[in-house]
């Protein structure tokens, strides 16, 4: 599925309030299943099936999935 840039703009700005150290949106790939989005300092990798919930319904992705998230981030 193609989703509209605003999915990773505002998935970015939700971990940027667990860590500020996060940066900003500038690209994003998907290949099998998972989906990798570099910010302005680095880069996250997540799961397909969260940005289906963060396009569909973002309240389905609890704060403590979140943190798991932000903690996975990698800095560069």
């Amino acid at each position: 599925m193609n989703y509209p840039v605003f999915i990773f703009h505002e998935l970015v700005l939700r971990f940027s309030y667990v860590n500020r150290q996060i940066g900003r949106y500038i690209s994003s790939t998907i290949e099998n299943g998972e989906c990798l989005i570099r910010t302005t300092s680095g880069k996250i990798s997540i799961a397909q099936e969260l940005l289906e919930k963060q396009y569909k319904d973002p309240s389905q992705i609890s704060s403590q999935q979140l943190q798991e998230l932000v903690s996975a981030f990698q800095a560069e």
